[in-house]
């Protein structure tokens, strides 16, 4: 073997292995720019949520419970809320909501019939406007599961907040499914945010109950 040859060797095998950890440093380098990237965009993401997501549950809250304005409608109109309270059947409903919206299909259910009958009254639209505001900006930061039960959310709050001006017996029973609809539309966030399901009630009963004792 020459001379040269094992000095040539030598400095190929060098060469060689200095472009392989050159290449393995910049591909390391690479992977983890990229999953810095991703996991920055990831924070973003879940910021833009969590800050959408405080603000329409606030929101909600504020309209699950009647305004006074809301209350007031009720000395008025109590001939006509008792009619609709006590009809006999469905297409009696529909015939004296229609008295006064008369729009009013017959594919609505109670609860929807009197929202209706509310809304003429123009006492929701600053609500109505506010939550559909709210929902268009989940529509664009959450996953289609959250934006569809913050739909469930908007519907319970309006139906607790009518009920609580127009019908305070049952009021119990709709403060518990609007309370149950926060606590799916939370955890569904948490859920999508990788923190843990937690179950709770925007009432706690229990807690108020030992308040008021």
């Amino acid at each position: 073997m020459t001379d040269w040859v094992i000095p040539a060797i030598t400095a190929s095998a060098s060469l060689l292995g200095t472009m392989v950890g050159g290449f393995a440093a910049y591909w390391t380098s690479k992977k983890t720019h990229e999953q810095q990237s991703i996991q920055e965009e990831e924070r973003q993401k879940f910021d833009l949520l969590r800050d959408a997501t405080v603000r329409f549950v606030a929101a909600m809250t504020e309209i699950s419970v009647a305004s006074a304005g809301l209350k007031q409608i009720s000395p008025e109109w109590v001939g006509l809320t008792k009619r609709l309270a006590n009809a006999e059947d469905h297409a009696q409903l529909v015939e004296m909501a229609r008295e006064i919206d008369p729009s009013i299909p017959e594919n609505l259910n109670r609860l929807a019939v009197l929202f209706r009958v509310v809304r003429v009254t123009g006492l929701l639209e600053d609500d109505i406007k506010r939550a559909i505001t709210l929902l268009t900006e989940l529509r664009l930061v959450a996953p289609s599961d959250i934006a569809d039960s913050a739909q469930r959310v908007i519907y319970s709050a309006f139906a607790q907040e009518i009920t609580s001006a127009l019908s305070s017996e049952k009021l119990s029973a709709a403060t518990d499914v609007f309370n149950a609809s926060i606590n799916d539309f939370v955890n569904r966030v948490r859920h999508y945010m990788h923190v843990e399901d937690h179950d709770f009630q925007v009432l706690d009963r229990r807690a108020l109950d030992t308040l008021l004792d």
